[in-house]
């Protein structure tokens, strides 16, 4: 998952007019479509991403604290699989003074937990990610991309 933060902060660092000013991203929390999503804490994914983009950005990016986001959803009632409407998407980016909003979907979340003879444990994860970026104002898709992780021993995060 590393490389689709990686390739997701690249296409938003070189979107046009990238260079001359400071592009405000919105990041919304992922539709959830996975059987272990609740056990692995998946809705913290989202302030992870905002984390890590903002950290990646070299301030070329403001990226909207996730809790703004969650908090102009909840106003008009909305979760993230409303989000699939540009128009819905589009609201939300405007209503927290963003350009671009990051949306997505883990359709496979999954954490498997082995003990070994000696009593440690081995942890195993997978991910399946879809990301999609939406520039507020034409409701254009700026980029959607599908990308798979696989790790062992270690967090979540390291997918």
């Amino acid at each position: 998952m590393i490389l689709a933060i990686l390739v997701l902060a690249a296409s938003l660092l070189a979107g046009p007019g990238a260079a001359q000013t400071l592009r405000v991203v919105a990041v919304a929390d992922f539709v959830d479509d996975s059987l272990d999503g609740s056990l692995i804490g998946a809705e913290r994914l989202s302030e992870d991403l905002q984390r890590l983009l903002s950290d990646l950005s070299r301030d070329r990016l403001r990226v909207v604290p996730v809790g703004e986001v969650r908090a102009a959803m909840r106003a008009r009632g909305y979760r993230p699989h409303d989000l699939v409407s540009p128009t819905r998407a589009a609201e939300i980016a405007r209503a927290v003074g963003a350009e671009w909003i990051v949306m997505g979907r883990w359709s496979h979340l999954d954490r498997d937990i082995e003990r070994l003879p000696d009593d440690r444990r081995l942890a195993f994860g997978q991910a399946l990610i879809e990301i999609r970026v939406l520039e507020a104002s034409s409701r254009r898709t700026l980029l959607e991309e599908a990308f798979s992780g696989l790790a062992g021993g270690g967090g979540l995060l390291g997918l």
